[in-house]
């Protein structure tokens, strides 16, 4: 089950969110902290052509603008307002990504001036098929939507009608009711957006959720944290109890695995009044980390963190220079036995004071047996075998092994001072210039300049200073949009985050161009009709791409006869995929790039099989 080096315990993001067979995406509603933008297009590939995160599509323009034009309006991704992560290599495609992103700027704590942060990673998704039939499933993970390379934990589970348990499904409907106050007037389709989440909470009001697990037995709770008053209070929980009176509060194994903590809470699981006879405490956590904890707060606690050759190991050949790309621990696991039952904890919080008290997370608790599970068994998993061990990736630490990171209070410095700028009202217009170009102008209402931190618009090489009045100008449409890069300085550090800024006045053409951009010319054009008719969505990608390499299109009646074939035979096997290519025929602008002939057949097959 928790096995590193084991195939089968090894699952990818794509696959657990891929459609059943023989259903497609209806819609899906996401939440992560750090939301990374070529992540959110490589999960719209999955959700909307079940094709793997690392597919070729992500590398072909023209699968992209076909993924995209499939399920934009079918997803939601809610994250931290502030960790946004800029694209290595912006694409005008990413413009069709605003209408699913939803930023969250908690309030600040007014008590000790920090804010809450919006860190829950879940999927809550719906399937259809062609006979109107329903699936479900519900994710939780640790791991956020980007490409980070840190060892996470997953977890889902599907709909079924095997079981009748609709309470244990309540606690997801209180959550999605959350998301829709987060949800501002001054977005995209706001009331869309609404609608879509009450949409989900009502389908799910019916629906039971099964684990399909005689390990786990269907002994599981969804544990939503910081949505108010139908939060879970995990600080009253058993697994928290401290009161030393308490039965409840005793164990005789503990394992904690968190890549970020706090001494004082850890120091709760330390009490020895805790520990029953003969227990066992097991700390896994980041290096970086022990410098938070003393020697008291862990004396009953063996602690192990991930071995250098393996965080610094990996590396990346760039194309200038060498680099490493590191990767710790991320999963967030809890597993608590006493006597005969254990109960496992896992999901997005950190054993940390702000998320047991503050922050907005989602847990998952499993309950089982010792005979199916227990801190030994799990360490065994963990460890690939014994503590001692060669396989074994972690290695044994005290808290007098501590690194100090030098770096982390002035990026600290900078995280905040990013946060702070994503809780100021703001607003921007776009006016159309003479020249065919267009200007903005931005206001941050009643914000101090910030000379160390610059903003520039989305894909632009403009950059300008924090102030209240910004006003860019000589852009082009495909640089409008709500996305804006922000620059944070600290001497020779540098922060990078996208922030939105509810904008209006953008062009409705702009999506127009954006699809232009990609449908270039007539080959192109029959390259994307080809991808959508084909059999098989990679098959169709290098179709394409040894048609265009074979220089046929130059004529485009060479293969115009091969295309109406396939039209043919697409209409009676799958005719709702020549529904795709209406979205392209009213984007296209330059009348030169769609045949005549094509429109006119086109409109043919439409109108013989009904399609509206």
């Amino acid at each position: 089950m928790f096995k590193p080096n084991g195939n089968e315990d090894r699952k990818d993001y794509g696959q657990m969110l891929m459609p059943p067979v023989g259903f497609q995406l209806e819609k899906a509603i996401g939440t992560t902290y750090s939301l990374d933008l070529e992540s959110l297009t490589a999960v719209s590939i999955c959700l909307g052509l079940a094709e793997d995160t690392d597919s070729k599509l992500m590398q072909n323009p023209i699968g992209m603008l076909n993924t995209l034009d499939k399920v934009s309006d079918r997803i939601l991704i809610f994250c931290e307002a502030s960790q946004i992560k800029m694209p290595a290599k912006p694409s005008p495609l990413a413009i069709l990504l605003e209408k699913m992103v939803i930023p969250v700027a908690l309030r600040k704590d007014e008590k000790n001036g920090t804010y809450p942060a919006f860190h829950p990673k879940t999927w809550v998704l719906s399937y259809v098929n062609d006979k109107g039939e329903h699936k479900y499933r519900f994710a939780v993970l640790s791991r956020n939507l980007t490409f980070d390379r840190s060892w996470d934990i997953s977890f889902a589970m599907d709909s079924s009608t095997k079981v009748r348990q609709k309470k244990k499904t309540k606690p997801i409907i209180d959550f999605l009711e959350y998301l829709i106050l987060q949800v501002h007037d001054t977005q995209q389709n706001v009331e869309k957006k609404r609608n879509m989440l009450r949409s989900m909470m009502d389908e799910l009001r019916d629906v039971s959720f099964s684990l399909e697990s005689k390990e786990f037995a269907e002994n599981f709770d969804i544990l939503p944290m910081g949505i108010g008053k139908k939060s879970f209070d995990m600080s009253s929980d058993t697994l928290f109890c401290t009161d030393k009176n308490s039965a409840d509060s005793t164990f005789h194994e503990l394992v904690i695995m968190t890549p970020f903590l706090t001494g004082s809470v850890i120091e709760g699981f330390n009490k020895a009044e805790r520990g029953l006879s003969g227990c066992h405490r097991t700390l896994i956590t980041r290096r970086s980390e022990l410098e938070k904890l003393k020697n008291s707060q862990v004396s009953n606690f063996d602690i192990y963190c991930l071995k250098d050759d393996l965080v610094n190991g990996e590396r990346y050949l760039s194309d200038e220079e060498q680099e490493y790309l590191e990767q710790d621990i991320h999963a967030k696991i809890l597993l608590r036995r006493k006597d005969s039952v254990t109960d496992l904890y896992f999901g997005s919080m950190n054993v940390s004071y702000a998320a047991l008290h503050k922050n907005v997370e989602m847990m998952i608790r499993l309950g089982t047996k010792n005979r199916y599970l227990n801190g030994e068994k799990f360490l065994q998993d963990v460890f690939c075998g014994e503590a001692d061990g060669k396989n074994n990736p972690f290695e044994r630490v005290s808290v007098d092994s501590a690194i100090k990171d030098k770096e982390m209070h002035r990026r600290n410095e900078l995280e905040y001072q990013i946060k702070d700028i994503c809780r100021v009202k703001r607003r921007a217009v776009v006016l159309p210039l003479k020249n065919g170009k267009y200007k903005v102008d931005i206001v941050f209402k009643n914000m101090p300049d910030k000379p160390n931190i610059m903003v520039s618009p989305f894909n632009s090489k403009q950059i300008k200073s924090l102030q209240e009045n910004i006003e860019f100008t000589d852009l082009d449409l495909l640089q409008l949009s709500e996305f804006y890069e922000l620059v944070a300085v600290d001497e020779d550090m540098e922060l990078h985050r996208m922030i939105m800024i509810p904008t209006t006045g953008i062009p409705e053409e702009r999506e127009q161009a954006v699809v232009n951009s990609v449908v270039k010319d007539r080959a192109t054009f029959v390259e994307y009709v080809a991808f959508v008719l084909g059999d098989d969505y990679l098959a169709s990608v290098m179709e394409g791409k040894q048609i265009g390499e074979s220089g046929i299109f130059k004529n485009s009646g060479n293969v115009m006869p091969a295309l109406y074939e396939k039209m043919l035979r697409t209409s009676l096997e799958a005719p709702e995929r020549l529904r795709d290519i209406d979205y392209v025929l009213r984007m296209i602008t330059d009348k030169n790039i769609v045949p005549d002939e094509f429109r006119s057949t086109y409109e043919v097959f439409c109108k013989t099989l009904k399609i509206k």
